[in-house]
């Protein structure tokens, strides 16, 4: 992406990894909502540099590596952390590597990403995966590990908890399929896309509400639930779930609801005495736990994944993305 708006499947000279690096040839790369964002400008402009070959969401086997590194092994599936953090601020020294300090440096919006056949990275942010575990499926890691960074905030809900999710795009189901791990009493899902209600079902969900009606003037759901984890992008979304927690409950906000459209009420929050959980980007620790749970099997949700592009087919995939028509939840691209 040369500039908003611009962009083709261009060659451009071989990537070679310095001291600290690794080259890696991506075999599966996920495009998403932010990857829209770039494409037509409107991601804020401290979190791009134009021009950018995009792709934070991936999964490949290691090339080679830069002068001096032995860690890793030429044939190793990885995937990688895309916040580049300097690991020397007070907020990496907490191991909040997502919230570093440095100058803002991410892979696919201000380093080249793995939309390519070769993509180099820093090998302390590598995590590797068993080598039957190379899989398309492993895109996902990275998304729902911004679920994991939440809730490794609050604390994971204890088993027999009521949870709401509120929002059925590509975070949301993510997050059920993340949550139901902790044995929830109630695991509720509210959507806005009927077609969606079984696959989300699969996923863990106990029950499923598509939201014709406010959720809110339902008596049984207000303030009923102990964890509620939005991911609406809506400032609609974020009063709902503020709505749906008992008091002194958690609510999670994963999305991005835009700035000059408030919603929330500040007397809900403290009347309600909530624990209201931001999330930005994904920390080094939620990484480790999302990469432990995909490597042992217990988080593989394959069935996200429903549409598959080559890299000289891009500008369909993003097409794709971009059609709400289209039925599209993940969309991947195979650069090799």
């Amino acid at each position: 992406m040369t500039q908003p708006g611009e962009y083709a499947v261009r060659e451009l000279a071989e990537p070679v990894p310095g001291p600290g690096e690794v080259l890696v040839a991506p075999a599966a790369v996920g495009i998403c909502g932010s990857d829209l964002e770039l494409l037509t400008g409107q991601r804020p402009a401290a979190y791009v540099r134009y021009p950018v070959v995009p792709g934070h969401e991936w999964v490949g086997t290691v090339i080679s590596c830069g002068p001096g590194e032995t860690s890793i092994e030429a044939g190793t599936a990885v995937v990688a952390e895309g916040v580049r953090s300097c690991g020397e601020c007070q907020r990496c020294a907490e191991g909040r590597t997502n919230l570093c300090t440095g100058p803002y440096a991410e892979t696919g919006f201000t380093h080249a990403g793995a939309l390519a056949q070769r993509v180099v990275v820093p090998t302390r942010q590598v995590h590797v995966l068993p080598p039957a575990r190379l899989s398309a499926t492993a895109v996902l890691i990275e998304p729902a590990a911004c679920v994991a960074t939440g809730l490794l905030e609050v604390g994971a809900p204890l088993a027999g908890a009521r949870i709401a999710v509120v929002g059925d795009g590509p975070l949301g189901l993510l997050a059920v399929a993340l949550l139901r791990l902790s044995g929830p009493a109630e695991l509720l899902l509210l959507g806005t896309h009927p077609e969606r209600a079984g696959r989300v079902r699969a996923l863990g969900a106990s029950d499923v509400i598509m939201r014709d009606i406010p959720v809110l003037e339902v008596p049984r759901l207000r303030g009923l639930f102990d964890l509620v984890v939005e991911a609406t992008n809506s400032p609609e979304g974020a009063a709902t779930a503020l709505g749906l927690s008992r008091r002194a409950g958690t609510v999670i906000l994963l999305g991005i609801s835009g700035a000059g459209r408030p919603a929330i009420d500040p007397d809900v929050i403290t009347l309600g005495h909530l624990h209201v959980q931001g999330v930005f980007s994904v920390s080094r620790a939620a990484w480790h736990w999302l990469v432990d749970l995909y490597a042992g099997g217990q988080f593989d949700p394959a069935e996200l994944i429903t549409h598959t592009f080559a890299l000289d087919e891009v500008a369909d995939a993003f097409a794709v993305l971009g059609d709400r028509s289209a039925g599209a939840l993940k969309v991947v691209v195979e650069p090799n």
